[in-house]
This record gives structure tokens, sequence and C-alpha cells, in this order.
């Protein structure tokens, strides 16, 4: 276990200095493991699930991240496809997916803060399947519900809703659809805390059929077996990329993109769209056309002028008021080939080819900060430029630290072990600096900031993975 503070400076300001605590563990070994989960904290401990190969296990840490036991973990079967974990106070779940004469089954296991099941339930059955099921899942804010779906075929989506503090199934559908392609048209699932599942879809999203461009939002409740469907009309442009988010303080759903209304080619601002989903109620559709001084920014450190379109909205971050703040990002793949024509084997069962490789791209990040009622807030750019390859990207990306009075915004500033860690303190109003956190130069660790967990409101565990070897890290704002 190594500990160090870091102190740091507000670039700029060179007033107010800050501290962040940050322990790392011992490293552990991944070469026989297939994947591992940060399960976050239960009780006054960490949890790190393994999955081995052979076995599973679990590595139980305590609050300075020194490795206190690891326990062996007995499931339903010896080759399970793990799907997701969920962590409770006092417990955690393990969401398994496994085959049994036929038929694949979708199991649920809790542990408490020892590791120890104290309760397995099944969540569903797939009757009679050749091929295992493609599992999908959303959870609700709280974390008290879980939903798992599949949308492999056109008109057909199976759910499941499990309910973590009763430990049951709530609901086990089979939906059908008439004149709806899931493959196509799906855009999100999302589950409210009160267990009411949201299937948004978008159709008609082409130039040619704009006037009928829409979004379709099913409601499910766990209490009725009829839906609602609510069509959201946004018949003014065609969208280059969605997401949505449940308010569940102002019961309402919230959503927003990119979009074009005349060159598809590029992208000319960004859309923001609300919905109470009650009946009589209007939805609320706004967009904001990218200003002048974006295009300024944006464009003058990059050749490529069409930089808008490659943005994606990674975070909607709520407001108490019915306000959201969208963090969009812009993020760029480029494929390569390993070998250009010649036709060598590449250890591929299937024949001869020439094999892909990804360079991977995450650069600039806008915020749009929107009202309750649709107006524009404030929008900034925040700068950061990330590049690596053939890594799926995992090291690349932010981890968004929330607390009642800031947003941190926490990236590797290179993807590379010998590199800083930096991150955007946004505050309400707009305004925001960008700090040092950490350097990882003598350390020698390669954070991967998608799979950090927030654990309290002022400090995040984050792995580290630097080619088979793992450490985990605790950033604690002091």
């Amino acid at each position: 276990m190594i500990k160090f503070w870091c102190f740091v400076f507000a670039l700029g300001l060179g007033v107010t200095a800050r501290a962040q605590k940050v322990t790392v563990s011992q490293e552990i070994t991944l070469r026989n493991d297939l994947s591992y989960d940060l399960v976050g904290k239960i009780d006054s401990h960490f949890i790190l699930f393994r999955d081995r190969g052979t076995k599973y296990e679990a590595s139980i840490y305590d609050q300075e991240l020194k490795l206190k036991t690891e326990k062996e973990i007995i499931l339903a079967d010896k080759t399970c496809q793990l799907l997701a974990s969920l962590a409770t106070p006092q417990s955690f779940f393990i969401f398994y997916g496994f085959r049994h004469r036929g038929d694949y089954y979708i199991q649920a296991d809790q542990l408490n803060g020892e590791c120890t099941i104290i309760s397995s339930d099944t969540v569903k059955i797939f009757e009679n399947v050749i091929l295992n099921p493609n599992i999908r899942f959303a959870r609700s804010e709280d974390r008290t519900k879980i939903i798992f779906f599949t949308d492999e075929k056109d008109h057909e989506m199976q759910v499941a809703l499990y309910d973590l503090t009763a430990g049951r199934t709530v609901y086990d559908r089979k939906i059908y659809f008439k004149e709806i392609f899931l493959k196509e048209d799906f855009r999100s699932l999302l589950v409210s805390n009160a267990g009411e599942m949201f299937l948004i879809l978008e159709k008609n999203n082409y130039r040619s059929r704009k006037e009928k461009h829409v979004f379709e939002v099913h409601c499910f409740y766990p209490t009725a077996e009829a839906a609602r469907m609510f069509v959201i009309p946004v018949f003014r442009f065609v969208s280059f990329h969605s997401k949505f988010a449940y308010d569940n303080v102002n019961k309402q759903l919230v959503g927003g993109g990119i979009y074009s209304q005349k060159n598809l080619n590029r992208a000319e601002g960004v859309y923001y769209l609300k919905h109470s989903l009650q009946i009589g109620e209007e939805e609320r559709l706004t967009t904001y056309a990218f200003e002048s001084r974006f295009d300024e920014e944006m464009t003058r450190r990059s050749r490529d002028k069409n930089e808008f379109s490659q943005l994606e909205v990674s975070e909607i971050a709520l407001r108490q008021d019915g306000g959201a703040l969208l963090i969009m990002e812009i993020k760029k793949e480029f494929e390569r080939r390993s070998v250009y024509g010649s036709g060598r084997p590449l250890n591929n069962p299937g024949g001869f080819r020439n094999y892909m490789l990804v360079d991977y791209y995450y650069e600039d990040m806008a915020l749009f900060s929107i009202n309750a009622d649709g107006s524009l807030m404030w929008s900034d750019i925040l700068h950061k430029k990330q590049y690596s390859h053939d890594d799926d990207g995992v090291f690349s990306s932010f981890f968004l630290f929330k607390n009642p009075s800031r947003l941190r915004l926490v990236y590797n500033d290179e993807i590379s072990s010998e590199n800083t860690v930096s991150e955007y303190v946004v505050q309400a109003d707009g305004q925001y600096q960008r700090k040092s956190v950490l350097s990882t130069e003598y350390v020698r660790l390669q954070l991967r900031f998608k799979d950090a967990v927030q654990v309290s409101h002022s400090s995040f565990i984050v792995p580290s993975q630097r080619s088979m070897r793992l450490n985990l890290v605790k950033i604690e704002y002091l």
C-alpha cells in the first residue's frame, strides 16, 4: 500500500492550495483473469470481484486499501457469464447468466460485506434457447432496481425488473411491437426509482423523412400490464447522437444530443428535450445553434472542419430545480491495417485477412447548462486531447465526480504510464478551474477513469491497469 499527498494550485490563480490524499493498493497479477469488476464500498470495506477463468474470487480491502483477504465465491455454474454488480450499504449483488438443460438463467446472488452468499434468486429463465441471449441492463438512480432486456429481434423485447430491496423479480414480460424495428429505432431504456420502465425509440431520422421524425417513449409500470406511449415530434432536424436520463426528483424525462437542419455533413447545434410523461402535458424541445466562437475555438485546434459532428453526449448531470447540464465529448475512431495486402495468416481460423487496428481520439468537451424553462444558462468548451491505439479507449474520456456545490471532470492528460492526471472543477454558474490532481511518473499507474466509482461526497476509487497488473487507487479531496 502506497500513500501520498498532492498539493495543487488552480492554474492561473496561484493563491489557494488544495490537497488530495492518494492511496494506492498493493499490486495484483491478472495473468489468468478473464475480467474484474470494482463493486464499490460495502460497510467499511471495498470489494473487487474477479473472474479468474477457473473460479470466481472477491478481494476485500479496508479503508486504506490494504488487502484484508481473498475469498472464493461459488456461483451456480462454473462457466457463468457475469452481467452486472450492484452495491447496497450492507451488501452487494452479483448478476450472472448460465445454461442448464437447454434453458438460459439470469441469477442474482446477494453477498454480505464478508463476501458470503446470503441469498440466491432466479431473475429470469429463457426457455429452450439455442444461443445465449444478448443481455443488456439498466439501473435506477438510487441503485435499488435493475432491469435486464434483450433487443436482438426487430419486433420483440424481453424484460425482467429485479428489486434489490425486496429481493425479487417485480415483472418478467415479453413485449411485442408491430411497426418498430428495435435494431434500428432503439435509443435508450431507463428505469425509475419507482420501477417504471421507459423505452425511447427514434423513428424517421432521415432528411427525406424529416417531417415525420419523432421520438417515441413507451412507459411500462410495475403494477399495470397496459403501457402508455408518448410521441415527441422533432421534425425540425435530423439528430446525430442522443442520450436520455430520468429525473426522479422532478418526475420527468430529460434528453439531448446533436442536430442538423440543412447540411447533414455538419452538425449545427445542440437540442434539449424534457417531458413529464403525463397525459395532456406538453413536451419542451429547444435547440441551441453553435455560436461562432465555438466554431473558431474548436476548429483552430484541428484541421478537421467538422469537429462538431464528432460530439457525443457522455453525461447528463441533473439539477434539483429541473435544469440539466449536458456534457459532450469529441470521440473519433480510425481503423488501420496491420498488414497491407500481404495476405499472410494472422492466427485467423477463418482464413486469410488483413487485421484492422484502431486509433482512438477523445478530445475537447462542450458543456451546455440549461434552465428548467429550457433557456440556455451558459455554455463553454473544456480542452483536452487524448490519443491511444488498440485499447478500446479504456484509459480515455473522463470520470464525473458529483458534489452538491461543484462537479469535477477527472481525466488522463496522456494515455501512458507516465502521465499527469488533471481535472476541471465546474461551478453551477459556469466558472471553472483546471487543476493537476497527481502525477503517475514515479508510481507507474495507468488509470481507467471510465470504471471509477464514487464512494463518498469527497472520494472515489479508480482501477489502474498496467500490462497484466492491477492496483486500486483512492483519491480523497481534503
